[in-house]
């Protein structure tokens, strides 16, 4: 899935992950989040779903490591937690893999984008919210050995992509 910055990507990730897991199934993968102090935004938190593991995406400071627009990339994080979780989705086929976010800070790691790769190339189910109007070959790549449903979240659609997405896993979890 993809969609402009705002329109509810990593919440209906949320969203997909509590309903299947209230469901019992397993469910692998990473999510991100944003974080706020006040109104100001001072950076991103990674977690990886099966272990719970949490650190920083990337944050406001002059610390090392790449830099998207004001924020830092924090890379030992990124590739310890995000890699990581897109390793144990990859070694758990059976499992849901949600992947939140495909973007340029995580795709700052040569590491994440083989394990994107790796996972987008197998069998299984995977849910991945893309940053919109990003082209990446290891997505697109895949695009053309999977089978792939592409759908853009808006503000007025989330509710139907919500359903059409639970609709395609909960027919695939009977297969």
């Amino acid at each position: 899935m993809t969609g402009a910055p705002g329109v509810g990507k990593t919440t209906l990730i949320q969203r997909i992950h509590q309903h299947y897991k209230t469901k019992g199934l397993r469910i692998a993968g990473i999510t991100t989040h944003e974080v706020r102090e006040g109104d100001q935004r001072v950076g991103f938190r990674i977690t990886n779903l099966s272990s719970g593991a949490e650190g920083w995406l990337a944050r406001l400071d002059d610390g090392a490591g790449p830099r998207i627009g004001k924020y830092t990339v924090v890379s030992r994080d990124l590739e310890l937690i995000g890699v990581g979780g897109l390793r144990e989705a990859t070694e758990r086929p059976d499992d849901l893999a949600l992947v939140d976010e495909i973007g340029p800070m995580e795709m700052t790691s040569s590491a994440f984008r083989d394990a994107v790769a790796k996972l987008l190339s197998q069998e299984g189910f995977v849910i991945a919210a893309v940053k919109y109007g990003s082209h990446y070959p290891e997505v697109e790549g895949a695009s053309e050995t999977a089978e792939t449903v592409n759908m853009e979240v808006l503000r007025n659609n989330r509710e139907e992509v919500f359903q059409r997405i639970t609709s395609i896993v909960d027919s695939w979890m009977k297969r």
